[in-house]
């Protein structure tokens, strides 16, 4: 029988050593085990302060490396003030404008760090949680919120929220993304600011066109990579509105614009001298209905058509010039689809107006009349009764002959246009020996 029976109550003889090698190999074990380590040892506030060390990117890489560190640095974003004193700066940066190009590229590339950074961080988040992360940010570095904004044409705290939103957004679907621009809206009660545009004279509320025409363009429009992308937020933009509105928000958005001012009677009373004036005025305009164009889950042909012809009579009735300038930025299909909508519905006299542009813009800007003549071979095989194509050609040159006597009684001799006569007159010319070779072809060839 074995003694140790009767001296349950005695402890075994072990040696001290041993327990502590066995203790601290049990220790390395454990902390080899661990996601974090030897960095694991270390308390809390020690960890925060190894993180203030790295940057954003390098936070951003580490919390891909496990569940543990990522949590460690999720902690670390929310708790600590360094990416506070980040959004602090940004109204700092923009009150000593103009902020060099470069400066300005940099301190955007560290908010699409941030972004990346949330967007590792909140992965296992729902999309809720992860919205109010964001509208925080929102909050922090909205203009209105801070006291040392003072120029919003030049400020680059907007800018750096869309990029912010669309590295944390990149990879969500439609549905989300339409929960996002319903949050960012709600949050910063921007709809109401447009609902109060649209419903007033334009130009009335200068500075509110312009905050809505930065807000909607930097923080949903301008950092989209893809024509898809653009039309997606553009769309979200427009279309909870009726057409009359659409189209006067678009052009608060891409309409001409001067030092803060959205340019709204310009195209009702003077026209672009050249080519690179019709690029500065409705190139943007022009491009934003392209994207539409390429849309058609959400645009037919009718509802781009539309759009435009609301555009073209806002505040007034458009010169017909600047609606051939931009027609010509359009490009071909708009422009197409909306000649034979007008040449449908018998508008010969607008046809007449637009077709006399497009000459004189031709003209003007030293391009081939053979694009005019494209735009009356469209009208022409579109007007089937022959009456009807008379009357066309009819007040094309009655259009002209209008041109060149207003132009001749109501000339300023201050006016810095000396030549606009010479332009008429020169694409009447033109536009008469085009019609001529094209009637008489087969004889003259």
């Amino acid at each position: 029988m074995d003694i140790k029976a009767f001296m349950q109550c005695k402890k075994p003889r072990r040696s001290g050593r041993l327990e502590g090698k066995e203790k601290a190999e049990t220790k390395s074990k454990e902390l080899r085990q661990n996601p974090l380590g030897y960095f694991d040892m270390l308390p809390i506030e020690l960890k925060f302060h190894v993180l203030h060390f790295l940057n954003v990117e390098e936070l951003s890489v580490l919390t891909i490396t496990s569940k543990s560190m990522r949590n460690l640095i999720e902690g670390y974003r929310v708790l600590t003030p360094a990416m506070q004193e980040i959004l602090a700066k940004i109204h700092t940066q923009s009150a000593c404008l103009p902020v060099p190009v470069k400066k300005q590229s940099d301190v955007i590339r560290t908010f699409q760090q941030m972004g990346l950074l949330m967007k590792r961080s909140t992965c296992l988040y729902s999309t809720r949680d992860r919205l109010k992360f964001v509208t925080e940010v929102l909050t922090k570095i909205m203009c209105s919120n801070s006291d040392k904004c003072e120029n919003l044409a030049g400020c680059i705290a907007l800018n750096c929220f869309g990029k912010f939103l669309h590295t944390v957004i990149a990879g969500w679907d439609d549905s989300e993304c339409l929960r996002v621009f319903d949050a960012v809206c709600h949050h910063t009660a921007i709809l109401k600011n447009v609902k109060i545009i649209v419903n007033s004279k334009p130009g009335k509320h200068t500075q509110m066109e312009f905050q809505i025409r930065a807000f909607f363009r930097r923080v949903f429009v301008d950092h989209c990579h893809t024509v898809q992308d653009r039309a997606f937020w553009l769309s979200r933009i427009l279309k909870q509105w009726p057409m009359v509105h659409q189209a006067r928000l678009l052009y608060v958005l891409y309409g001409p614009a001067v030092e803060g001012e959205v340019l709204w009677y310009d195209v009702c009373e003077s026209s672009p001298y050249n080519s690179e004036q019709s690029a500065a005025h409705f190139n943007e305009l022009a491009n934003a209905l392209q994207v539409l164009h390429c849309y058609p889950q959400e645009w037919s042909e009718d509802d781009i058509i539309s759009v435009l012809d609301e555009l073209t009579s806002l505040p007034d009735e458009w010169l017909a010039e600047n609606i051939a300038h931009l027609l010509i930025l359009c490009g071909d299909n708009i422009t197409s689809r909306l000649l034979v909508s007008k040449a449908i519905n018998g508008r010969i006299r607008e046809l007449a107006s637009i077709t006399t542009s497009f000459c004189v813009v031709c003209v003007k800007s030293s391009f081939s009349l053979s694009y005019a003549m494209t735009v009356v071979q469209i009208i022409v095989d579109t007007l089937e009764n022959p009456k009807d194509r008379q009357s066309y050609f009819n007040n094309v040159v009655e259009m002209f002959k209008e041109l060149i006597l207003d132009t001749h009684e109501f000339s300023d001799p201050d006016d810095t246009h000396e030549n606009e006569m010479f332009f008429l007159v020169t694409a009447m010319s033109e536009f008469t020996k085009k019609v001529i070779h094209v009637a008489y072809k087969p004889l003259l060839s």
